[in-house]
């Protein structure tokens, strides 16, 4: 019998074999064929990519009950630009700290014979995507408050007042590309918000007139029209910096049903001055100005103020459209309130807002020296952020109480959102819940690989990229899932 032999162990002491050591060493022996046939995998893809013209991250693990199990990396510790995938650590944190019930207000305050609109940054009042998904125009949640004063038997009313010092007044980013700040992914961010802080627009021509439909309608902004009939639509709206008068330049051929966007200046007073006008079309007088107040200062002063009314937009909801679809100012207005929040009621800025989620990777144990962080989006080139800092952070998320939740945040391929287009007849499509991440140079994928009795996470950052990023982050998670589901085969 073969355990009647002597062995010698390790250590020099005579002893006879163990069956349980045996099976360990074999279960371990098969574990690292395994684990090496990912790594054999996953280093043949980034073989052929010249170091010197391109920087390729990846990190790849397991989430388990016991923490992230590391299954594969190649410069997962090295900080790269991350592009929107710095949404994920901004919207982390959000789901982190407030769960998955939480909610944003904005309330309709009477204050004597004025109204005063207080925010608290909620990024999705009047969201378009919202608004259809629930049947009802963008601007249901002011209708509402028109009928609610109405119900109160108030008639008439002098000022509107704009509290949106939940956050401070830097509604724009300094790091954020100068020439592109009229495109909707620029659009500001501000302690009130609607419509993404976009003026929807179409062109129209009618009998040779040209004209323009603003969706919502508003007093808001004014458009000087320096447009001319043309032999096709190529129209643009621009504005000076700073100020809501816009032009529409260009060639209009003919009306157009398919909404443009373009951003506005100051979203607290266009919040603020399109309940104005929803309130005026509901029959209510208004005889004086729409102006910033401050609640908190009428408190102070004793003034008490009536509730009319209010609107809640789910947490839930704000994170899906920051992930699904990539919203700048939506992780902005998240970023803004944790530092709100944390600073125990101080208006939410970059800087505090950037402690919070630092201090929520720290609460991981994640060094400093893996990330640099500039904004809550991803807009900014000057964030830094290691792959393998992605990938704990999501493993994380997935194991606190309705992970599940998050999980279904991010975009899937051939639904609404970012990946739409990706991982076309893919055989694991549907197991793919990421978050995508394009700037210049900058191609980034990160996010979940859900199987029936295991999840694993991946993130892979390219940078300084002269092609599409996409193939490679599509072809890692092919082998990824690949090797999972041939299991110790491999």
């Amino acid at each position: 019998m073969l355990n009647s032999v002597p062995r010698t162990s390790f250590f020099g002491l005579r002893t006879r074999p163990n069956p349980l050591l045996i099976l360990i060493l074999g279960l371990c022996w098969a574990t690292s064929l395994w684990a090496q046939s990912l790594e054999t995998r996953l280093n043949g893809l980034v073989a052929d990519i010249n170091p010197k013209a391109t920087q390729v991250g990846i990190a790849v693990m397991e989430a388990t009950a016991q923490g992230p199990v590391m299954l594969y990396g190649h410069n997962a510790q090295t900080p790269m630009t991350p592009a929107s995938n710095m949404k994920i650590l901004t919207t982390a944190t959000a789901f982190a700290t407030y769960g998955s019930k939480a909610s944003f207000t904005t309330t309709l305050y009477q204050v004597g014979e004025d109204f005063l609109l207080l925010g608290s940054g909620d990024p999705a009042l009047g969201d378009a995507r919202l608004a259809e998904a629930k049947k009802e125009s963008i601007t249901a949640a002011f209708d509402a408050f028109a009928v609610a004063c109405q119900q109160a038997g108030i008639k008439s009313f002098r000022h509107l007042y704009c509290d949106d010092y939940v956050f401070d007044q830097q509604t724009t980013h300094p790091d954020w590309p100068k020439d592109q700040m009229l495109n909707w992914y620029c659009a500001p961010v501000g302690g009130l918000n609607f419509n993404a802080n976009c003026l929807d627009w179409m062109p129209k021509l009618n009998k040779g007139r040209i004209s323009v439909e603003m969706v919502p309608p508003n007093t808001y902004t004014q458009i000087t029209i320096k447009a001319a009939p043309g032999n096709s639509n190529r129209v643009w709206l621009w504005r000076p910096t700073e100020q809501n008068l816009f032009e529409l330049r260009g060639t209009v051929a003919q009306s157009s049903t398919e909404a443009l966007s373009v951003p506005i200046v100051d979203p607290g007073l266009w919040t603020t001055t399109i309940l104005r006008d929803r309130l005026v079309a509901a029959g209510l007088q208004q005889t004086g100005q729409v102006c910033r107040g401050s609640l908190a200062q009428m408190l102070a002063a004793g003034v008490k103020p009536r509730q009319i009314a209010a609107h809640q937009t789910d947490l839930m909801d704000i994170l899906t459209r920051t992930n699904q679809q990539s919203m700048n100012m939506m992780a902005e207005a998240l970023c803004k309130r944790l530092g709100h929040d944390a600073s125990k009621g101080q208006s939410g800025t970059w800087t505090n807002g950037l402690t919070a989620v630092q201090n929520h990777l720290k609460k991981l144990g994640l060094p400093e020296s893996l990330y640099t962080l500039a904004d809550g989006c991803g807009l900014s080139a000057n964030n830094r952020v290691a792959p393998e800092v992605f990938a704990r952070v999501l493993c994380h998320t997935v194991t606190v109480p309705d992970g599940n939740l998050y999980i279904e945040t991010l975009a899937r391929p051939g639904a609404d959102g970012t990946l739409e287009r990706r991982f076309r007849n893919a055989a694991y499509q549907e197991m793919i819940f990421a978050k995508t991440g394009h700037i210049k140079g900058v191609s980034a994928l990160s996010g979940y690989l859900v199987l029936p009795k295991r999840t694993l996470v991946f993130s892979v950052l390219v940078n300084g990229q002269t092609g599409n990023g996409n193939a490679l982050q599509e072809e890692v998670c092919a082998q990824i899932h690949t090797w999972a589901t041939a299991g110790k085969k491999n």
